[in-house]
C-alpha cells in the first residue's frame, strides 16, 4: 500500500509538473505599448504636445492613410501647429483638411508626401516650414494674407505645381501671373514647375533670384533675367527646355549646378565680371556646343562641363587659376550616357576630338596635360612624344645614311689599292 500512495504522489507531481510546463508555453498577447516622445500624448489617431505657450502640436501616428481632417481640438486643447516630419514619407496621403486654429506649419510637415493634391493652408497661418511640401503634387496652392514667412525650398520638387496665389494684404509676399515674389517684387521666390509657357521676362524691379527657383520647369525655352544682380545657387537646373541664357554684368558667379540637366541649352553668354563656375554648372548640358569663357573667370569647379558631349573646343584664358576635377573634357560616353552624377568614375571617358585652347605654362595647359587632352596653345604630352618619334626616326635616317656613306668610301678606297 506504502509502495502504491508513494507511486501515486509521484505521478500527480508528474502531471502537475507537466500541467505547469504547458501553462508557461501559451503565448501571451501583451497590449502594444508605444513609446511617446517626451512630453506627447495620444489621442486616437494623433498624438499631440503642449508647449505651454499657447503652442499646440499635432503629428499623425499612421503613414498610410489617404485622407486626414486634423482636428481643431484634441482633449480639451486648441492645435496651433503641425509638427515637424506630421506626415513625413506618406505616399498614399490624398488630401488633407487643416482646421483654422493652425498658426504653423513646421518643416517636412508634408515631406515626399507624393499623392497630395489638395491641401488648404488656414487664413491665420503665420509660418510655413522649410521642404513643408517637398515632392507633393499639388497643383495650385494660395497662400493666405495672414503669413510672415515662407522658409526656404517650401515648395521643391513639386513638379504639377502651376500657380502659387497669395491673398491680398499679404505684407510680405505676392504673386503675378502665379509667380512667387516677396512683397515689393525685388526678389523672384518661385516659378511653379509646371507652367506652360515657353518664355519669361523678369520685372525690371527684380535684381535677386532665389536659389531652386525656376527648378525642373519644362516648359521655358527662353529666360530674360536682365535686371537681375543677385543670384542663388541650382536656378534652373532640370529645365529641360531651356535653349538661351544671358547672364547680365555685375554677375560674380554662378552657384552650384545653374545650368544642370538643361539638355537642350545651346547658347550661353557670359559676362566680363564674370569668375567662378560652381560645380556641375553645365553638368550634362548635351546640345551645348560653343560658349566664350571671358578673361575675368579665374576658377571652374569639379563637372563644369562634365557630359557637354557637343563642346568641341574651350578657350580658357591664363587667368584661370583653379580646374576642378573632371572639370573639362570628359563624358559618360555612348555606353553610359546617363544625367545621374553618382556613376562610378571608372565609366568615365574622354570627349572625342575636345580640345582645349591654352598657352604654356598656364593651368589650362597643366589640365591638359594632366589628363591626356589636346591643347591647340601649347605642347602636351600627346604632341611631346610624337615630338620624340620624330627625332627617333630622324636620327636613325641620320645613322643610315652616315652608314652608307661610310660603306661607299670603304669600298673606293679598296678599289684604289
Amino acid at each position: 500500500m506504502k509502495k502504491m500512495n508513494r507511486i501515486n504522489k509521484l505521478f500527480t507531481g508528474f502531471m502537475i509538473f507537466a500541467l505547469l510546463l504547458m501553462i508557461n508555453c501559451i503565448p501571451v498577447h501583451a497590449e502594444e505599448v508605444i513609446n511617446l516622445p517626451n512630453g506627447y500624448s495620444e489621442d486616437g489617431l494623433w498624438m499631440y504636445n503642449d508647449y505651454g505657450d499657447g503652442t499646440v502640436s499635432v503629428t499623425c501616428k499612421d503613414n498610410t492613410i489617404t485622407e486626414a481632417e486634423i482636428p481643431a481640438e484634441i482633449d480639451g486643447h486648441v492645435i496651433t501647429m503641425i509638427e515637424v516630419d506630421c506626415f513625413k514619407d506618406n505616399e498614399a496621403l490624398k488630401k488633407v483638411t487643416l482646421p483654422s486654429t493652425i498658426t504653423v506649419i513646421e518643416d517636412w510637415a508634408f515631406y515626399r508626401c507624393f499623392a497630395l493634391e489638395s491641401i488648404n493652408i488656414p487664413e491665420h497661418v503665420e509660418k510655413i516650414g522649410f521642404e513643408a511640401f517637398y515632392g507633393c503634387n499639388l497643383t495650385e496652392v494660395t497662400i493666405p494674407a495672414s503669413v510672415i514667412e515662407i522658409e526656404g525650398w517650401t515648395f521643391e520638387g513639386c513638379n504639377s505645381l502651376k500657380a502659387v496665389h497669395v491673398a491680398k494684404g499679404n505684407q510680405n509676399y505676392v504673386d503675378e501671373d502665379g509667380i512667387l515674389f516677396n512683397k515689393d517684387k525685388t526678389e523672384l521666390i518661385l516659378y511653379p514647375s509646371a507652367k506652360t509657357d515657353t518664355s519669361y521676362t523678369v520685372p525690371e524691379t527684380c535684381t535677386k533670384i532665389e536659389s531652386y527657383a525656376f527648378m525642373a520647369n519644362q516648359y521655358l525655352q527662353e529666360i530674360n533675367i536682365n535686371s537681375v544682380q543677385e543670384m542663388g545657387q541650382d536656378i534652373f537646373y532640370y529645365c529641360t527646355s531651356l535653349e538661351s541664357m544671358t547672364i547680365p554684368e555685375g554677375i560674380t558667379e554662378l552657384q552650384g549646378s545653374m545650368f544642370g540637366n538643361c539638355t537642350s541649352l545651346k547658347t550661353v553668354i557670359l559676362p566680363e565680371s564674370i569668375t567662378s563656375l560652381g560645380s556641375g554648372c553645365f553638368y550634362n548640358c548635351v546640345a551645348l556646343e560653343e560658349i566664350d569663357l571671358p578673361d575675368s573667370l579665374t576658377n571652374m569647379n569639379d563637372y563644369a562641363f562634365f557630359n557637354c558631349a557637343s563642346l568641341k573646343k574651350l578657350t580658357v584664358s591664363e587667368n584661370v587659376q583653379s580646374i576642378g576635377k573632371y572639370a573639362i573634357g570628359w563624358y559618360y560616353g555612348e555606353d553610359n550616357n546617363t544625367s545621374d552624377n553618382n556613376s562610378e568614375e571608372a565609366d568615365y571617358k574622354r570627349l572625342p576630338n575636345f580640345e582645349i585652347d591654352a598657352n604654356n605654362g598656364t593651368k589650362a595647359f597643366a589640365y591638359a596635360v594632366e589628363n591626356n587632352i589636346k591643347c591647340t596653345g601649347g605642347i602636351t604630352q600627346g604632341i611631346v612624344f610624337v615630338y620624340i618619334m620624330i627625332g627617333i626616326v630622324i636620327l636613325v635616317i641620320l645613322a643610315v645614311i652616315g652608314l652608307i656613306i661610310m660603306q661607299k668610301r670603304y669600298q673606293k678606297q679598296h678599289e684604289l689599292f
